[in-house]
């Protein structure tokens, strides 16, 4: 039953993020056919700075998950209800200040950006968009926390599928009946409640949660302890685009932000990996078998750096070639960045790499302990961006980002190794040597064999094949050749997958 349960997890984590993959390429195109990269790279600044509210969130997620694994493996309801409740009472109160945040954001941010739109109009897309960030966000976190921390990571996922896909077909009808960007954003708005309503029905409905019960002081007492990771993620996912509004144009944030959307789909890709194994991994944890935790995770970070190293590999091959197709009509900026490309897609391929590390620190409720780290990244990420884009642009924000991701990384694996699992360095710095060997030598390859210049979508799929047999061709041998270990149980699991069906 509980492999049941994380298998049906992983792939509706995976069928949502499929999705939204095509989410990500289907509405920006057509912001992009319809309104320009001016209105595009406004979309996206303004989006970057409500985000800026989520600060305030202090990274209560990963703290909430990680004190609900235990009363949930215990069946502990009236402290369940108590963590919920005391999450509500904090949420109600970030959504009222994320309320006086939009109103000084309305009255700032028209003054001070450059741009050829008019103050009202920018004002009423603000507050459009910040609708759609306030459904999403506020309106359905707590609830979908319970759930994925009691492993129902597959209602989760299609319930966000459903509205994500209902979302897709009401831009497309409405932005081709009405042209007008402030009601197509509006539209998406109304659509994403339809999440925190099927959250709230299913957990009255499976949960008992009494809001008598009153508030739990631990939870209280801890729910900033994730501020330091918080602030980390939210800058590591806005500060880029951000500094590009500062110290650029809106064309080169409309450009970082085409090829944010296609590493994002492949980051959130590997993601919802973590996202099904994570509570699964807490619960072991929660247990106290340290035998079967560490079994847990030799597989957790096989699988996650193999499917990495080949998505970001062939991602750094054929980014460009994409987004040349995507943007062929689109003739008021260039689009064609090649090393920009590569270096955006090895930040995030950093990123995944450590996402198992990370996720371990969660689970174990070691968020406090490392958020040091997460601090010292932020600022690496900011100091470097900002010395780096007045010379270099858009890729100067890129090696500010791989430099800071590459400092967290080491850091969480040392972590984990010193106080939760114990697991040697080698086994990482072994697998990770391994993987950008092999990332190396496929990029190499297909640049000097592989014609890259792609005309169409159907040109660019055949040039992608052809990528993704050299780069799982060479990850394969190496793993044969230097690794066979790890390449044995990859081939078990494979195998026993087989038997199962």
């Amino acid at each position: 039953m509980k492999k049941n349960v994380l298998k049906l997890n992983i792939v509706a984590a995976l069928f949502l993020q499929v999705v939204t993959m095509i989410s990500g390429f289907i509405i920006p195109k057509i912001t992009l056919s319809y309104f320009g990269s001016s209105v595009n790279g406004l979309v996206s600044s303004i989006n970057q700075f409500l985000n800026y509210i989520t600060l305030l969130e202090g990274g209560v997620g990963s703290v909430i998950m990680s004190i609900l694994y235990r009363p949930l493996y215990e069946k502990d309801q009236k402290r369940v209800s108590k963590i919920i409740n005391t999450t509500s009472k904090f949420f109600r109160v970030i959504g009222t200040i994320y309320i006086g945040y939009v109103v000084l954001l309305s009255i700032i941010y028209p003054k001070y950006i450059a741009s050829d739109f008019s103050k009202e109009f920018i004002i009423t897309l603000i507050w459009v968009l910040a609708c759609n960030t306030f459904f999403q966000y506020f309106l359905s976190i707590t609830y979908r926390l319970l759930l994925n921390a009691d492993k129902k990571v597959a209602f989760v996922s299609f319930v966000q599928a459903f509205a994500v896909i209902l979302n897709i077909i009401c831009v497309v009808v409405f932005t081709i009946k009405f042209r007008n960007i402030v009601i197509t954003k509006a539209i998406s708005a109304a659509v994403f409640l339809i999440q925190p309503i099927l959250y709230r029905i299913y957990v009255k409905k499976e949960y008992k949660i009494d809001s008598e019960d009153g508030i739990d002081e631990f939870t209280q007492s801890h729910r900033w302890d994730g501020l330091g990771i918080n602030t980390a993620y939210f800058i590591h996912s806005n500060t880029d685009i951000i500094i590009l509004t500062i110290f650029t144009s809106l064309t080169d944030v409309s450009i970082y932000a085409i090829y944010l959307l296609i590493v994002n789909a492949l980051k959130n890709l590997i993601g919802s990996i973590s996202t099904a194994l994570t509570p699964s991994f807490g619960s072991v944890l929660a247990s106290g078998n340290s035998k079967q935790a560490n079994e847990f995770f030799d597989a957790y970070e096989l699988i996650v750096c193999l499917i990495t190293t080949i998505c970001f590999t062939c991602g750094m091959i054929l980014v460009t070639p994409f987004v040349d197709v995507y943007t062929m009509n689109i003739h008021d900026a260039n689009y064609h960045q090649v090393l920009f490309g590569i270096l955006l897609m090895i930040s995030e391929m950093i990123y995944c790499y450590r996402d198992p590390y990370v996720s371990a620190s969660y689970a174990a409720g070691h968020i406090k302990q490392v958020s040091k780290y997460a601090y010292v990244e932020a600022g690496i990420n900011i100091v470097l961006s900002v010395i780096l884009v007045r010379r270099f642009g858009l890729i100067g924000v890129a090696i500010g980002t791989c430099i800071s991701m590459a400092y967290r990384m080491l850091m969480q694996v040392n972590y984990l190794k010193s106080n939760i699992l114990n697991r040697p360095w080698h086994i990482f710095a072994k697998l990770l040597l391994i993987n950008i060997i092999s990332a190396v030598i496929s990029t190499a390859v297909s640049f000097k064999f592989i014609d890259l210049h792609v005309l169409n979508y159907f040109q660019w799929l055949i040039v992608a094949v052809k990528v993704f047999l050299i780069v799982v061709s060479s990850e394969i041998l190496l793993l044969f050749l230097f690794d066979r270990k790890d390449l044995s149980l990859l081939l078990d699991k494979l195998r026993e997958k087989e038997k199962n069906k």
